[in-house]
């Protein structure tokens, strides 16, 4: 390199020297800045119950943390902050609880860490009110997937906080990739850290968070579980986890459906990411086996259990935009005992466009960035969807009619739903009062003033009963076992699974006796990923093998498919998933008998992702991948 002006070697080096030292200088300077004790999330309100308050918060470096504390009133200009609570020992993410706290008191509270060096980090001073839900009404508001628009996500989030809300619920997609930290702590908490310092935020789940255990950290909630309930005044709001198997063989069905038996409050909201009711053409492709205008395949069913234990209103988020239905039960508008279904997805995803026609079911929609501000007083719930201009587009308003008990539908449950030689079903009245009216099948209605009832059927019975008082009776619960043959024991004789590729533009499954594979693999599991060299699209794979059954009794198969998919167990259809469509969850059983059995999994690919997952287990216990069973020699 040649310096003009300088006229020996020395010169050169003194600058040489120069600018290194200064580009040392400046790196060390970086250093030091990112050696600084510093929060990395600033401290949120994670909840609040009557009486305590839970905070967390991430710091750059292991820290001890504790949270000052003061009680006063508004006109004090300094409050006198003093240790609360402490941790026991230092971490980077950070939650302490305090208790002890009376409802509709002003406090003040302060986050402040420590390390092992006595460095110390001090975050706002942030008031804090437990609201008294025996004085006050319910206010809330509710937004869903601003998957890393920080722009829409921070005006958004003012936007609520100036609402005064005492929480705030979000239904998914916080963010674009959930296994990504920077995309929570730089595209979500940040811009939202005036609103959630003050007042929590509840969350679901959502596809975009990839179930990663971030979501489960920074929301305490416990690991691959995202199911909960939380109760505020005369409100219960339930989430459901609708990314995982909700099925009604499910363990989260059926976590969902005692939770509902036995609601006591007056006010009942479901929150999951995906949407039973949508109108949104872009959201799930359409088959001759999958319509588009129903929503989520995988959540449809839920519908019937909401009507039936009077849920008010269903939020949801996924498909982007505004939608909210007219009351809806048994797959009509019904005013009286409808529920609303509404999709508060706006923001900040992008759009799809505005649909030319509308559905029986929508009473409206909008693709606009929104939220929705929820209040209820008494027998009043008021809904209103605003957008990010302040402008109220939507309001709904639901008054319930004064009643004098209102009585929850009895919880009918099987010790086996399906069954080979007999089972025991029991009805259980969950209310303080009434009686149980059921019958069997198409049989009189018979009376038991038990709370609960236990009953032994041998065959395949419906089951349907109310609980009744004078001039109250509750909603119909129906539900029936079903017996099953059992199926017999085969000889074991394979030694891999068979699997015949071929390719075609199929839009159901074809029939694979009528056609010539392209190519036939031997592998020692059932994965897609072992079917290569293959088309990205449009082909189609029939895989056979056997699986050993460690034990006669009943057996559920869960069949989740990206397009159509089948399921056989000794020749005999267990699962159809047919159709060209999103990633559906189908279930089946089958009472099998100790020893091997022959299996066939048929499955086509139109476009887009190959997605095979088949699981099984005894029913009502822990489902295993198939594989678990194959037998390969």
């Amino acid at each position: 390199m040649k310096i003009k002006g300088l006229k020996n070697v020395s010169d050169k080096v003194v600058i040489l020297y120069a600018l290194f030292t200064i580009l040392s200088l400046n790196l060390w300077a970086q250093t030091k800045d990112n050696n600084e004790l510093n929060f990395v999330v600033l401290p949120y309100i994670q909840d609040v119950s009557e009486s305590s308050v839970c905070v967390m918060w991430e710091t750059s470096a292991e820290t001890k943390g504790q949270i000052y504390l003061a009680t006063t009133e508004h006109h004090v200009l300094k409050p006198d902050l003093n240790i609360a609570v402490t941790e026991k020992k230092p971490s980077l993410v950070h939650k302490l609880s305090v208790s002890h706290l009376k409802p509709d008191q002003l406090y003040f509270y302060q986050v402040i860490n420590v390390t092992e060096k006595g460095d110390t980090l001090k975050g706002p001073v942030t008031q804090l009110r437990i609201p008294d839900y025996n004085q006050s009404d319910i206010t809330f508001t509710a937004v869903g997937d601003n998957q890393g628009d920080t722009q829409c996500w921070e005006k958004i989030s003012m936007q609520m906080f100036n609402e005064c809300p005492q929480f705030v619920i979000h239904c998914g997609d916080f963010v674009s990739y959930g296994h990504h930290n920077d995309d929570w702590t730089d595209e979500f908490f940040k811009q939202a850290q005036s609103l959630i310092r003050h007042v929590p935020l509840y969350p679901v789940l959502g596809n975009h968070e990839m179930n990663d255990e971030l979501y489960y950290q920074y929301f305490n909630r416990t690991l691959n579980n995202a199911f909960y309930s939380i109760k505020k005044g005369d409100l219960r709001l339930i989430f459901v986890d609708t990314n995982k198997d909700v099925l009604p063989g499910s363990e989260q069905y059926e976590e969902l459906e005692k939770l509902l038996a036995n609601t006591t409050e007056k006010w009942k909201i479901l929150i999951h990411h995906h949407p039973i009711f949508t109108s949104d053409f872009g959201s799930y492709r359409s088959s001759l086996m999958s319509t588009a205008d129903k929503g989520d395949p995988n959540t449809f069913h839920l519908k019937t259990l909401y009507e039936t234990y009077g849920v008010d209103l269903v939020l949801s988020g996924h498909v982007h935009g505004y939608e909210r239905t007219h009351p809806i039960a048994k797959n009509h508008i019904d005013t009286k005992n409808g529920v609303v279904y509404i999709i508060t997805a706006g923001g900040g995803g992008s759009f799809n466009r505005e649909a030319s026609y509308k559905e029986w079911f929508t009473a409206k929609t909008r693709k606009i960035p929104h939220f929705l501000k929820v209040q209820i007083k008494e027998n009043k719930m008021a809904v209103e969807a605003i957008d990010t201009f302040m402008n109220v587009f939507d309001t709904w308003k639901l008054e319930k009619q004064t009643v004098r008990n209102h009585l929850n539908a009895p919880l009918v449950s099987f010790s086996s739903k399906y069954f080979n030689d007999s089972t025991i079903v029991a009805i259980e009245n969950t209310n303080n009062t009434g009686c149980i009216n059921y019958r069997l099948d198409d049989g009189n209605y018979q009376t038991a003033f038990e709370p609960k009832i236990e009953l032994t059927v041998k065959n395949t019975t419906t089951i349907s009963a109310v609980v009744s008082e004078p001039d109250n009776t509750s909603s119909e619960r129906v539900k029936t076992a079903v017996k099953l043959p059992l199926m017999a024991q085969k000889s074991g004789r394979k030694s891999v699974v068979k699997a015949s590729y071929y390719e075609g533009f199929f839009t159901l499954l074809p029939d694979f006796e009528g056609l010539e594979p392209v190519r036939i693999f031997s592998l020692d599991s059932l994965a897609m990923s072992d079917i290569q060299p293959r088309r990205k699209d449009h082909f189609a794979v029939r895989f056979q093998g056997e699986i050993y059954i460690p034990e006669t009794d009943v057996y559920r198969f869960l069949l989740k498919s990206f397009d159509g998919s089948l399921l056989l167990i000794d020749g005999q259809q267990i699962v159809k998933n047919d159709g060209v469509h999103y990633e559906i969850f189908k279930e089946g059983y089958a009472a099998l008998e100790k020893g091997f059995h022959d299996f066939e999994v048929h499955y086509f690919d139109y476009i887009n992702r190959e997605t095979l997952n088949v699981k099984m287990g005894k029913q009502g216990k822990e489902m295993f991948d198939i594989n678990h069973f194959l037998q390969v020699r």
